[in-house]
């Protein structure tokens, strides 16, 4: 079974640029190798796999990386396992 499968979120997020350029993919995509968290999902597409605070640090990292190359669409399915710790939970 693939890491990313076990892992407490995983983040698939899907890239596009006007004129089906690569730069801002190839910038999310350096982005989120940075973070040590990164997956290949395919052809525009890339995937963060770990806890729920990495996974969350690390998407707004890529989607500010993405922007900021110009994309003009990023598309994003955020996933918890049944076990993960609740989204909308508060400390006490």
């Amino acid at each position: 079974m693939p890491g990313y499968e076990r892992a407490e979120v995983t983040a698939e997020l899907t890239v596009r640029s006007p004129e089906d350029t690569n730069e801002a993919f190839d910038a999310a995509k350096r982005s989120a190798g940075e973070t040590g968290l990164a997956r290949d999902a395919g052809p525009e597409a890339l995937m963060l796999a770990g806890g729920r605070v990495e996974v969350l640090e690390a998407v707004g990292k890529v989607l500010e990386a993405a922007l900021e190359a110009g994309a003009r669409e990023v598309n994003m399915k955020v996933e918890a396992e049944a076990d993960a710790d609740s989204f909308n939970a508060t400390d006490s």
